[in-house]
């Protein structure tokens, strides 16, 4: 009898930063903000310990998400484990918002950088805001 193998592609419609910051959520958020004139505001918990800041533009085709990874208590993702925020961004705006560079120019930030976000641990709870 013949073997079949499910390969599911997981394909990811957003892009994936991981930031070092040694400022809460609602100042890095503000900080954010004030660089790319968005409107970061509170969005919900996830998993009753990680806050997700959200801005949503409709008209811009912008989806911003930043969300807290590391809290006393534990991280968020795993794989991503030496980054403080995890910035969560639709597929295809790094391009057009420059943004590794403009937020390394925040002396809020110590350190940004992309991840691959099937490589974060925190995947699930990545698709979750959609």
């Amino acid at each position: 009898m013949q073997k079949f193998q499910l390969d599911w592609d997981i394909e990811c419609d957003f892009d994936l930063y991981g930031v070092g910051s040694h400022v809460g959520s609602h100042r890095l958020g503000w900080e954010l903000n004030r660089i790319f004139d968005w409107e970061l505001s509170f969005d919900r918990m996830i998993k009753d310990n990680f806050i997700v800041l959200r801005f949503i533009n409709i008209d811009d085709d912008l989806d911003i998400a930043l969300i807290l990874n590391r809290v006393p208590d534990g991280i968020l993702a795993s794989g991503a484990a030496s980054f403080d925020y995890l910035l969560r961004v639709r597929d295809g705006l790094n391009s057009d918002l420059n943004i590794i560079k403009k937020i390394r120019s925040s002396n809020l930030v110590t350190l940004v950088t992309s991840i691959v976000p099937e490589n974060s641990g925190a995947l699930e709870e990545l698709f979750e805001l959609d």
